[in-house]
């Protein structure tokens, strides 16, 4: 796993649910090769355990669930419960399945909770990288993982 050294400061790594294990896998390369630590369970039961394992703190939980959104987004909020993180760590939700209309965008759910409604990975990229305060106030991306 690459660790970048300029990594941000207000986390130390993602949380990602993923129960598929080749798209696991993709979501996994991408992260990680944007520096981001990621701490990996494909399931509730196994994040726990994961959590309990990991080094790290989490800073953010990315839940991609063969569920519905609202499932999926209870799923990452109970995760964030059991382990008292802050509301202020965001859970986002990756919709397997929504309308045309949808595709492309991302959808506040309350706090710092979204479900992204991916047409490609660079909005996610983008969303995680807003989320976890790499952008200033003008958009600017600021000391990102590379």
């Amino acid at each position: 796993m690459q660790i970048n050294e300029h990594q941000s400061p207000e986390f130390t790594a993602i949380l990602l649910v993923e129960d598929d294990d080749e798209v696991r896998v993709n979501l996994i390369n991408l992260l990680e090769g944007r520096g981001y630590r990621v701490v990996v369970a494909t399931n509730e039961d196994a994040s726990v355990a994961a959590v309990l394992a990991s080094p790290h703190q989490i800073g953010l939980i990315l839940v991609d669930q063969m569920m519905f959104s609202d499932q999926a987004l209870a799923l990452g909020r109970r995760i964030r419960s059991y382990f008292s993180m802050a509301a202020t760590v965001p859970v986002v939700v990756i919709p397997m399945e929504f309308t045309e209309e949808k595709e492309g965008s991302d959808e506040s759910v309350g706090g710092r909770d979204y479900k992204a409604y991916l047409a490609n990975y660079s909005q996610l990229e983008n969303l995680l990288a807003r989320l976890l305060g790499l952008f200033d106030i003008q958009g600017v991306c600021l000391d990102a993982p590379s």
